[in-house]
């Protein structure tokens, strides 16, 4: 992905009566809004403007009432000039303006807000487009709720559902029954309440509603969040309509499994082109290397997927496939992480299926019962003294010291162990300092 040149960010003041940041771009005659979109975020709310053609355009920040203007030089307006409300607490609207000069791009706000505003080239069937994303009093950039505290069984499993694409992005559409990110965000809603009724799990959602979360943001979520797995829901397409039934994919620090997989890797990791990221995004967006020290982390990605795989087989609610593919959300994630495409939009019959919401119900308790399988798995068996540890099958020094959040060092300095001991199935350790 290429970088582009432009940024604005601008703290509104109300003390400040007007910034205006100009913002020369290559420009083609002609440039008309052709739609205006909107999408509330927990941190932003997202403004998307469609244009006919590449423009040139300023922005500029007024008080009384205060907004922010984007004026698109010499640009006009197809159709109405109609306001757009959003009324969410941030934008009171978004009105248009023509003026002679071009078409002004007004949103209203609430109360002075940070502001970024930027343009996307066009990508698939998404046209020139202007983002002005509003953000809340410490935006961007809020961190994630910190990772419940308490050690042992008595703090609950952190687990992280990532619905994926949302607002701007739709992800596939299949044969045009179903939306992508709308199959997504219904089977991890479902999936994410029937997880905290069992009590014993505290279930963050990257999303929880028709909204644009790009890829970084969501990893940075989950790893702020101290997350003990990470399952982000998508949904399938293929050019073979007979392509059916689910895939489970955990990262390759090799590459993709075969070229399908290398495909379908590649077209949920331009999400970030469909749904718009400003030209500042985080470096790892647009370069992110597998952090070999996680493989304690790939192999237990891998037992999770094998468990989704047999409860799904085991009700015979969908036939599974797994493979591995390098997905970015997947990508230096400090904890077990899987990315299940729940059926082909693109095949009849999966369709049929996930359009029944009692078919969603199935597949999200066959999600959580294999969660549940999991951690009677690999959840650490706690001695009964507090500050105590015994070790299970499958755990390392680096899976136990995360999960008491301390160092390996200070696991073995409180343990005597030297750098190339190893540790034993049922050994106590001691995990904090007396």
């Amino acid at each position: 992905m290429k970088r582009r040149p432009f940024h604005t960010l601008l703290f509104v003041l109300v003390a400040v009566s007007a910034v205006v940041v100009a913002t020369p771009l290559p420009a083609a005659a002609g440039a008309d809004v052709s739609a205006v979109r909107y999408w509330t975020a927990p941190d932003h709310t997202r403004i998307v403007v469609d244009l006919t053609a590449e423009a040139s355009y300023s922005t500029s920040v007024l008080t009384d009432p205060d907004r922010v203007v984007v004026l698109i030089a010499g640009g006009g307006i197809v159709g109405p000039h109609t306001a757009t409300p959003v009324g969410d607490g941030l934008v009171d609207r978004v009105r248009l303006n023509q003026l002679q000069s071009g078409t002004q791009v007004v949103v209203d706000l609430v109360t002075p807000s940070a502001h970024t505003v930027f343009p996307l080239r066009p990508y698939l069937n998404k046209p020139n487009r202007i983002v002005i994303d509003i953000f809340h009093e410490g935006q961007p950039g809020a961190g994630a709720p910190a990772r419940p505290e308490g050690a042992g069984e008595s703090r609950p499993r952190v687990i992280i559902i990532d619905p994926g694409h949302g607002g701007e992005d739709p992800g596939t559409l299949g044969n045009g029954v179903l939306v992508e990110k709308d199959v997504a965000l219904d089977v991890s809603k479902r999936f994410a309440k029937l997880l905290r009724s069992r009590g014993g799990y505290d279930v963050r959602l990257t999303r929880d509603g028709d909204y644009f979360v790009r890829l970084a943001k969501r990893k940075e979520i989950a790893n702020a969040s101290g997350g003990d797995v990470f399952i982000s829901i998508h949904a399938n397409s293929a050019p073979n309509r007979r392509a059916d039934g689910t895939e489970i994919f955990y990262v390759s620090p090799r590459g993709a499994s075969d070229q399908a997989a290398r495909e379908l890797a590649n077209r949920e990791n331009a999400a970030d082109l469909v749904g718009g990221v400003s030209p500042n995004a985080d470096a790892d967006v647009l370069s992110i290397l597998v952090d070999l020290k996680m493989s304690d982390s790939v192999q237990k990605s891998s037992d999770l997927a094998g468990l989704v795989r047999d409860e799904l087989s085991r009700d015979k609610v969908s036939d599974c496939a797994i493979k591995q593919a390098g997905f970015v959300v997947l990508k230096s994630l400090a904890m077990p992480s899987i990315l299940v495409e729940v059926g082909f939009l693109t095949n009849s019959s999966d369709v049929k299926k996930l359009k029944r919401s009692s078919y969603r119900q199935s597949y999200a308790e066959c999600l959580a019962a294999a969660v549940d399988r999991y951690f009677d798995r690999y959840a650490p068996v706690v001695a009964q003294h507090e500050g105590m540890h015994k070790v299970a099958p499958g755990e390392t020094l680096w899976s136990i010291a995360r999960r008491y959040d301390i160092t390996i060092d200070d696991l073995r300095s409180m343990n005597g162990l030297n750098p190339r001991a190893t540790i034993q199935v049922d050994q106590v350790l001691t995990v904090t300092r007396s």
